[in-house]
This record gives C-alpha cells, sequence and structure tokens, in this order.
C-alpha cells in the first residue's frame, strides 16, 4: 500500500478529530441560535434540527468516509473543497466536520499531495471563519 490509501490514518487522530469538529459545530449551532430576537432566523427549533444533521453528517464522514477511504488524497481534496464550499451555510455548522474530515483522511504525516494540503487549508480556514463570523454577530458578548 502506499502513503495514500487508508492504512496511513490513525485511529486516535480521527477519534480526536470527530469530536473537536463536534465541538466547534456545536458552538456555531449554540452562539448563531442563542438570544434570536422576534423576527430574526434561528432559535431552539432550528438549533435542534442543525445539531441532529451534525450528529448525523459526523457519524458518516468518521464512522463511514474516512475509514474507508482508499485514495486518502482524493478524499482530502473533495471534503476540504466541500468544506471550503460549505461556509456558504456557515451557520449549520458543517463546516468543522467537513474541514475535521479533510484533515483526518489524510493527515500531514501521510504526505498529502500539494492539492489536497491546499483543499484542507482552505477547509480549516473556512471552519475558522466560520466560528468567528458566527461569534461576531452573536450576542454572546
Amino acid at each position: 500500500m502506499t502513503a495514500t490509501t487508508s492504512d496511513v490514518r490513525s485511529p486516535s487522530l480521527v477519534g480526536a478529530l470527530a469530536p473537536i469538529g463536534l465541538v466547534v459545530a456545536g458552538i456555531v449551532i449554540f452562539a448563531g441560535n442563542y438570544d434570536v430576537r422576534k423576527g430574526d432566523s434561528g432559535g431552539t427549533g432550528p438549533a435542534i434540527a442543525t445539531a441532529v444533521i451534525c450528529i448525523v453528517l459526523a457519524a458518516a464522514l468518521f464512522g463511514y468516509v474516512v475509514p474507508r477511504a482508499r485514495n486518502a488524497d482524493r478524499a482530502a481534496l473533495v471534503l476540504g473543497i466541500v468544506g471550503f464550499l460549505s461556509v456558504l451555510a456557515f451557520w449549520s455548522g458543517v463546516t468543522p466536520l467537513f474541514a475535521a474530515a479533510a484533515v483526518a483522511v489524510a493527515p500531514p504525516a501521510a504526505g498529502p499531495k500539494r492539492a489536497a494540503k491546499v483543499a484542507q487549508g482552505l477547509a480549516i480556514a473556512a471552519a475558522l471563519a466560520a466560528l468567528v463570523v458566527t461569534l461576531a454577530q452573536s450576542r454572546l458578548f
């Protein structure tokens, strides 16, 4: 097997990135739905719905996609691009999950190709942007 196959993924790295992605997604969901005023989008119902979507997505990504990916570079590239594009729906919390999955599928020790590294970086930047924008727009502070 080559460095781009599934044998390079560490179960401990995947096990660490899944909860990190879920926690960041949870923060985005909570901050985006906290203290919603009349006429604003969001609230308890939408928060619960998006949280359930994120939990199902995390289970699919980390329970099925990441462990079964045969070409880590291609999987990282696809997950990174989807993660970057998902910033358009940053309030949903899915961006951090895709970013975490993109890194988990082709960790730095695996030496992913340049395109995969760029996609991973863009997904991480999008996840951080989603977190920062959500916190800045929230009424938490």
